[in-house]
């Protein structure tokens, strides 16, 4: 699912007793973010470096630690930067050097092409996607400090940078997530289509009109979303013809609560899209004007712990619960369908710190369930799954 613009369908607030959990968890602690330039004697430079999250989360998925944020750097001097090259140091918590990590223009092409617009003028703004994401899981994420280095437009620069017109340095701070595991909201065989990883279309948003618009609220609601379609041994999503909807597999599938909660929204009059002749998802001009944000048919879920669930692209009235309603951990919610900014029926979900939107994305574990490897199958009691993993809920266990 991909997401822009500003819904006309305003979030409703529930007053419950849930609520004083939610107080806790917002008042998580702020990182110190610092940023400063080295411009040169011209002092006519001025570079700015912001995190979003401001204190990015460590997820720990398997043997590796994740973590997912965003540099948000702003040019308000008079001179045309170039970036030339990203410098990581990881520094424990006794201040000890123990991970350092470059990008720069050396190779053809360079690995810095992959952080894409790269020439900052006067007044602009970038979005990088924080490209030093996976640690192994003995490093002691205490200080990331990052070193961006910067060149004025026409000067020439060495594939591995030594010196730099301007230098804007940032340190991030980030923290475990440890959340509560919540139950997995399909059953039967899961692909998870499309997680949060570094390259899927979630983790690729791009931040830099919320931040030109109001940088205290640019925030990065599917920053842990996931994508999930049902599937079969044989890895088919559809039998037949793909661009009738109900030849898809997860096209009305059931979708359970992944933890007991109070429904904050919930939807069920959108209609539904169709394909064209060349596959393409068409959205109704009813539905675009009923659902500026593409959520479809969808459930939000206010968690004891202060998340919130969010549930998109349910069949037209196939919603079973209202708002208000407190629901169970495995509960009906709907069913799967074709609503919304879909290309095809799948769920989308995601967590957030709140509900409105947008609020940040949260991380979210899963527990008792099955990750299929082949002929193998592991029982996870709880963890983390991404882009590419074929699971499957233990339901009589989840609860």
């Amino acid at each position: 699912m991909r997401v822009s613009g500003s819904s006309s369908r305003p979030a409703v607030s529930v007053a419950i007793v849930l609520l004083a959990a939610c107080a806790c968890f917002k008042s998580r602690a702020q990182t110190s973010v610092t940023s400063s330039l080295d411009a040169g004697p011209e002092g006519q430079g001025a570079i700015a470096v912001s995190l979003i999250p401001s204190q990015p989360f460590i997820e720990r998925v398997r043997d590796q630690q994740i973590t997912n944020f965003d540099l948000i750097v702003k040019n308000t001097g008079e001179n045309k930067y170039r970036l030339v090259g990203i410098k990581l140091k990881v520094f424990d918590r006794l201040d000890k050097l123990e991970v350092e990590r470059e990008l720069n223009e050396n190779g053809t092409p360079p690995a810095l092409d992959a952080i894409g617009q790269r020439l900052l003028p006067p007044g602009g703004v970038i979005d990088i996607y924080q490209p030093f994401y996976i640690f192994n899981s003995s490093v002691d994420l205490e200080t990331m400090r990052f070193d961006l280095m910067f060149m004025k437009e026409g000067n020439a620069t060495p594939p591995v940078a030594i010196s730099t017109d301007a230098i804007a340095t940032v340190e991030a701070h980030p923290r475990s997530s440890s959340p509560v595991s919540y139950c997995l909201p399909l059953h039967g065989l899961v692909l998870v289509h499309d997680g949060h990883d570094f390259n899927s279309h979630h983790r690729r948003y791009n931040l830099v009109r919320r931040f030109e618009a109001d940088p205290t609220t640019a925030v990065s609601a599917n920053l842990y979303a996931y994508d999930f379609v049902r599937t079969n041994s044989d890895g088919l999503l559809y039998r037949g013809d793909p661009n009738q909807k109900e030849a898809w597999l997860t096209y009305g599938e059931p979708i359970f609560a992944p933890a007991a909660g109070v429904v904050v929204q919930a939807v069920s009059d959108i209609a539904e899209n169709t394909f064209d002749i060349h596959g393409e998802a068409q959205i109704p001009a009813s539905a675009e004007a009923m659902d500026p944000m593409g959520f479809g048919n969808h459930v939000t879920l206010l968690h004891s712990d202060g998340r919130v669930s969010w549930l998109l692209h349910f069949q037209p009235g196939s919603v079973a619960v209202k708002q208000g309603d407190r629901v169970k951990a495995g509960q009906l919610l709907g069913r799967v369908g074709f609503s919304g900014d879909s290309l095809f029926p799948h769920l989308h979900y995601n967590v957030t710190d709140g509900s409105s939107y947008p609020s940040q994305g949260v991380p979210s574990y899963f527990k008792n369930f099955v990750w299929r490897l082949g002929s193998r199958s592991l029982k996870i009691p709880s963890g983390a799954v991404d882009t590419g993993d074929l699971i499957e809920s233990l339901q009589l266990q989840c609860r």
